[in-house]
């Protein structure tokens, strides 16, 4: 195990080793009076619990994945959606199950997974149920695996790979994020929502090379999506499972989502589901500064796709590429689970049952 903070209590009820990564920024400061209280209450279950929290979120990855390697039972993280990622990089398609107090900004995943959210007391209940049921009652769920050039990368087996809970951006998305990130006020989740309008009020559109895998649908729904602009049916696949879909065109939004929800509540994709084995691919094309802040309002009430620059597609897998138009602006880089991934290209794809997660 690694070495830090051990808490034993010799009790009855069966023993499992849990490893615990804090945030202690998460949730304006949350995460830092939850973390004591988390250890607390886990130790005084019967459980040899670690504290495998690092000074850096960096080292606190490192902690997890030798623990989990050297058979960690369950991986606890305390925050919001950033822990779930981190997490999610040490147990994706281990076995190990993820557990969650949910106690960050956000939450989305937390919240498409139905935990409670935010203060401390309810979360800590809920993983403690869960934990009563035992790690083989996890939950099974999907994550995506990313991959790609421009990936900022921690090698797992010496492949560049990142994983993601929530939802893939790479598009205006991304660029409020960004631009979020850098932001010092508003707190919270409504500096999501003040930096979306501070880039639509500086709009830009990008130019994509967007390449869909297995695409699920009927021919009608495929000629639904195929009549935007920029489209090009390339076929079924070689295994009959879909069709190949292209997109060249200049574009808004380009989110591959996994989760339903980004930047703390906002539905951009309502109907995705975290089990279903696809990802809802939400693209826009660019619908100019006034359409987008008309489209801006219409996403944050998860209306945003009625309208007729809007699509869905359902699929397995996206390589998403710049299409390098000679003197337009560069593509924003990608962003996963609020996390900066790397530039474009790279390839989302999803894996389905690839996370285990605890819920009561």
């Amino acid at each position: 195990m690694i070495p830090g903070t051990v808490f034993h209590v010799s009790v009855s009820t069966p023993t499992l080793r849990l490893g615990v990564v804090i945030n202690p920024t998460a949730g304006r400061g949350r995460g830092r009076r939850a973390g004591p209280a988390v250890l607390d209450a886990l130790a005084a279950c019967g459980h040899d619990v670690w504290d495998l929290s690092g000074s850096t979120a960096d080292l606190g990855l490192e902690h997890a994945r030798r623990a989990v390697a050297e058979g960690l039972d369950v991986l606890v993280v305390v925050g919001g959606d950033g822990m779930i990622h981190l997490g999610l990089q040490a147990v994706a398609e281990t076995g190990t199950p993820l557990g969650i107090v949910a106690v960050g900004t956000g939450n989305d995943f937390a919240s498409k997974l139905g935990l409670p959210t935010g203060d401390t007391e309810p979360c800590l209940e809920a993983l403690l149920t869960a934990l009563a049921a035992g790690p083989t009652t996890a939950r099974a769920v999907d994550a995506i695996r990313v991959t790609g050039a421009g990936l900022t990368c921690r090698l797992v087996a010496n492949e560049p790979v990142r994983w993601v809970a929530g939802a893939v951006s790479a598009g205006l998305d991304a660029a409020v994020n960004e631009r979020a990130n850098a932001m010092v006020r508003p707190r919270g989740s409504s500096r999501y929502v003040v930096a979306a309008f501070r880039e639509v009020a500086a709009w830009d559109a990008w130019d994509y090379r967007l390449t869909f895998e297995h695409v699920c649908g009927d021919e009608q729904s495929i000629a639904a999506l195929t009549s935007l602009a920029g489209f090009t049916d390339l076929g079924p696949e070689a295994d009959g499972d879909g069709r190949r879909l292209l997109w060249d065109s200049r574009g808004a939004l380009v989110t591959a989502a996994n989760g339903s929800q980004i930047g703390g509540g906002i539905p951009v994709a309502p109907s995705a589901q975290i089990d279903d084995g696809l990802l809802d691919i939400v693209i826009a094309t660019d619908v100019g500064r006034k359409g987008a802040i008309r489209l801006f309002p219409m996403l944050l009430a998860g209306k945003h796709l009625g309208h007729k620059k809007v699509r869905v597609v359902r699929a397995k897998a996206i390589d998403l590429e710049p299409a390098e138009r000679d003197g337009q602006p560069r593509i924003p880089s990608a962003f996963g689970d609020g996390e900066h991934l790397g530039a474009l290209p790279l390839r989302a794809e999803v894996r389905p049952g690839a996370l285990l997660v605890l819920t009561p």
